[in-house]
């Protein structure tokens, strides 16, 4: 398969922390800094980040971006040690 002929998929990722649009900037910088990550979207008052990618390891490499940066995934139990728990103050 060609690289021009690859898959691209839709990821839409419900974080367990709310977010505000200045919060958002943080989080897009950090998935925009992934090579093949493409059209994030970021929806602050349902929690919600959508982007395109264009495989599994890119997808976990975003999911893992964004648990490092403070939020993870909705479900997903999280090692404090670990990752950065921010609560948006912002509003």
């Amino acid at each position: 398969m060609n690289l021009k002929e690859q898959i691209i998929s839709n990821a839409r990722i419900e974080v367990q922390q709310s977010f505000c649009d200045f919060c958002s900037i943080d989080i897009k910088k950090a998935l925009q800094e992934i090579e093949a990550i493409k059209n994030i979207r970021l929806y602050p008052k349902d929690s919600i980040v959508t982007f395109n990618f264009t495989s599994p390891h890119k997808l976990s490499t975003a999911l893992n971006t964004l648990s490092a940066i403070g939020y993870c995934e909705k479900g997903e139990v999280v090692d404090n040690k670990n990752v950065d728990i921010r609560y948006c103050n912002c509003k």
